[in-house]
């Protein structure tokens, strides 16, 4: 079953650029999208175990992640249905990159091994890369060298990171795979030196392509150029997988007792990127630049998680679930609101809630779910992981991670506020030009799927939910290691 999580977009992928027809093209890429999820669903109903050298396998982590991307894929390929329009790019290159995408993330959720994981992470660079040159204007171009240029900084890091940690299995007789579960099994053998080099060159590799400051100047250029269902990707999909990314190094130094050490840095990283997220989203007048900063300090909200211990390790899975679902949105109104407004300016778009009062219901939401407002899910995680810090007396990450949050959230809802409910401009469309009726459903009809998603696992959480968010958090807290360690130690001592 692993296999097709990949064999299944890149078959659909090929057949979007075999196809003359473009509606067979665009049936194709949401096909292609909800077989995708179809597979995904069938996936939890299976039960299979990983050997520790297994290069592809599904542990509770990659398997949530997994499901994340497949979810927003299937939601933006619908969207994109009723978005598209004639454009410069060719149409078979973009929704087979769009599927590429898809096959690369689902490769690198699956990745047991630190080397297919890094392959895995530059394809899925490499095919979003056109999907930001959408419209080959001089801008789109600057946003596409800029991420090019960032990311590929990025993963050679991170590259090198994946080099210092093999250096670290050296002491390691027989040699081992770099899969995650043999160096987890090993940890307590690895050079402890090489390993902290490695996760820390790591952090800031897939940092980079997270999103998180200071290497995140790529974000608003490409949130800003990328057609928005593609922004609702990169936000949601590709910072998943690189988060997954910084993650699988630092099972490895859970497990071999560096869990304090690395969640240091990951606190520091994670408030520094909220502080830089709060700079720049105050006074700020592009609402898709300002949606890329919210995604940075998210980013930051979800590493501090990590770094507090069991407890903000599963509030940081809750706010990654939470995030993916509210990027989609947001992104999706960013998209009818250009098609509406024409602008992307803040002060352009008013009156959103009197001028076109479904879609400015769903903007509302979505600003309320990401802002983190009761009863939608970020609430819980960003105060789950305030109980979490609280609870290990670091009253420092509680002042600074308060203070800056409540300066974003004040920043943006100070822009947004008035696109909803202030005076609608004159001569504005009252639905987007050239648009029939169809394309507005499918548009606001997975907007308004995702919201209903979020809102709903806001207010109830179903037990099979809690229980793939509470496993995906064990895999990265130091029971694990200490269990690691053990079998490790009794397996050397067996005769």
């Amino acid at each position: 079953m692993y296999l097709l999580f990949i064999i299944v977009p890149v078959a659909f992928g090929l057949l979007c650029l075999a196809l003359p027809w473009p509606r067979w093209r665009l049936a194709s890429l949401v096909v292609g999208s909800l077989v995708h999820l179809g597979v995904t669903v069938r996936s939890w109903m299976s039960d299979a175990s990983i050997e520790a050298d297994a290069f592809l396998g599904i542990d509770p982590l990659g398997h949530l992640f997994l499901s994340l991307n497949s979810l927003l894929f299937a939601a933006t390929c619908v969207y994109f249905v009723g978005y598209h329009r004639k454009a410069l790019i060719s149409q078979r290159i973009f929704l087979a990159c769009v599927l590429g995408l898809l096959a690369s993330l689902s490769a690198l959720c699956m990745s047991r091994h630190l080397g297919v994981m890094w392959v895995s992470m530059e394809a899925a660079s490499l095919a979003a890369t056109p999907l930001i040159y959408f419209r080959l204007s001089a801008r789109a171009l600057e946003a596409t060298w800029k991420f090019l240029l960032m990311n590929s900084v990025g993963i050679a890091l991170a590259l090198l990171g994946i080099f210092c940690i093999a250096v670290a299995t050296q002491p390691i007789k027989p040699a081992i795979y770099l899969t995650v579960g043999d160096l987890i099994a090993q940890a307590h053998r690895l050079d402890p030196a090489w390993l902290r080099a490695g996760f820390l060159l790591a952090l800031v590799g897939f940092g980079t392509k997270m999103g998180l400051a200071p290497l995140h100047s790529w974000k608003p250029d490409a949130y800003g150029e990328a057609p928005p269902p593609v922004a609702a990707l990169l936000a949601g999909g590709m910072t998943l997988g690189a988060f997954l990314g910084i993650l699988r190094v630092f099972q490895v130094c859970v497990a071999a007792g560096l869990a304090q050490w690395a969640g240091t840095w990951l606190i520091v990283f994670g408030l520094l990127s909220i502080a830089t997220a709060a700079v720049f989203v105050v006074g700020n007048n592009d609402y898709r630049r300002i949606f890329a900063y919210t995604s940075v300090e998210h980013m930051g909200v979800m590493v501090i998680g990590v770094g507090l211990g069991l407890g903000g390790s599963y509030a940081s899975m809750l706010h990654a679930m939470h995030n993916t679902f509210n990027k989609g949105v947001l992104f999706f109104m960013a998209g009818f609101f250009w098609r509406l407004y024409e602008s992307n300016r803040v002060s352009d778009v008013r009156g959103a809630l009197h001028h076109h009062p479904v879609a400015g219901v769903l903007f509302l939401g979505g600003l309320c779910a990401t802002c983190g407002l009761p009863p939608f899910g970020m609430f819980f995680s960003e105060l789950g992981i305030l109980f979490a810090a609280a609870e290990k007396s670091q009253w420092w990450v509680v002042a600074l991670f308060s203070v800056t949050l409540c300066i974003v959230f004040v920043g943006v809802m100070t822009a947004m506020l008035p696109m909803v409910f202030g005076p609608p401009p004159e001569n504005v469309r009252s639905s987007p030009s050239g648009e029939g009726r169809w394309r507005n459903v499918t548009m606001l009809g997975s907007a308004a799927s995702l919201l209903v998603l979020v809102l709903a696992l806001g207010a109830y959480q179903p037990a099979f939910v809690r229980n793939a968010l509470t496993q995906a958090a064990e895999t990265l807290t130091p029971p694990l290691a200490k269990t690691a360690v053990v079998v490790a130690r009794a397996a050397e001592a067996r005769p």
